[in-house]
């Protein structure tokens, strides 16, 4: 009878019982659970940078758009003022041009 209890105790120690194979799947699942949710926290948060980052750029874009369709429409917008100066120096000449050529009329009815 001893000899067998001791063949029964050697048998018990060398086989690994159930409830560590079962601690072990539990282990590696939880592990492996833990690690995809900290991946997909990860992931989610630079996914979030990656799109505030995309929608700034958008922003500036736009606001680049809009700057080049204003510098775009200046000319029409606005004028130099040498520009406007010289325009209405020729609109000053052309009128003493007619108030000249309207006296010289004048001059030519009332001398007959």
């Amino acid at each position: 009878m001893i000899s067998d209890s001791r063949i029964e105790r050697k048998q018990v120690e060398k086989t690994v019982g159930p409830e560590y194979i079962a601690l072990a799947f539990t282990a590696i699942a939880s592990a492996v659970s833990g690690g995809t949710w900290v991946a997909n926290k990860i992931l989610s948060r630079q996914a979030q940078d990656i799109q505030q980052a995309f929608n700034y750029t958008n922003s500036q874009k736009r606001r680049i758009d809009i700057l080049e369709d204003q510098i775009n429409r200046m000319p029409l917008d606005y004028v130099l003022k040498v520009d406007f100066l010289r325009e209405i120096q020729e609109m000053h000449d052309n009128f003493r041009e007619i108030n000249n050529k309207l006296d010289k009329l004048m001059e030519k009815l009332l001398t007959k």
